[in-house]
């Protein structure tokens, strides 16, 4: 995929690599291969922040999330819904700051020919299971914002190679990263290199 110059709060740096949790066990969540076929209902915004985004990176949904916390149906767009623009989430690089280090989200805005990408979310198959990973999460919003949470293992295996392949023929408008899971405290990264669950970052 075609790099652009992402928005990262200043006040935040990668500074450790953390091990990635494991997808959901084959078969995924319940319901989740059910819903490929399902019409999702449009929400008057897109967001990475919405906990079903974020159980499906292996993210835990903040205390307190900035996004609303109605339950978010997923499937494929109803008929009349014109995609503009998509926004893929994904698990993004350890971040640090006073309270220190973060696992987080980053969100990528995407704009160019929909059209392969469209094609594959039509034919309405059911995704595989992820085996390798969460999957990038992936949501069709149009021109007004409104927008579709597409089904949860659509860039996993089976389609989700050609997923990928019309996700990276986009263009990238917009990148952020955002914080949302505390990994290791500040207390504990005081104790240095050998404190429990602190790795020493990269020269």
């Amino acid at each position: 995929m075609r790099r652009g110059c992402g928005a990262t709060r200043a006040v935040l740096a990668a500074v450790v690599v953390l091990p990635v949790a494991a997808c959901a066990p084959a078969g995924g969540p319940t319901g989740a291969t059910a819903s490929a076929s399902e019409t999702a209902e449009v929400r008057a915004e897109a967001s990475c922040l919405v906990p079903e985004v974020l159980r499906a990176l292996a993210l835990e949904p903040l205390p307190v999330p900035t996004a609303s916390t109605a339950p978010v149906d997923r499937g494929t767009p109803p008929e009349g819904f014109v995609a503009d623009t998509v926004l893929v989430c994904g698990r993004g690089e350890p971040l640090r700051d006073s309270a220190g280090t973060w696992h987080s989200v980053t969100s990528t805005r995407l704009e160019g020919d929909l059209t392969e990408l469209l094609r594959l979310v039509e034919r309405r198959a059911t995704p595989e299971p992820c085996a390798t990973g969460p999957a990038p999460q992936v949501w069709l919003v149009d021109a007004l914002d409104d927008a579709v949470l597409l089904p949860e293992a659509l860039a996993c295996a089976g389609d989700g190679d050609a997923v990928d392949g019309a996700l990276a023929d986009l263009d990238v408008v917009r990148r952020t990263e955002e914080p949302v899971v505390l990994a290791v405290p500040a207390d504990v990264d005081a104790l240095g290199p050998g404190a429990p669950g602190a790795r020493a970052a990269a020269p």
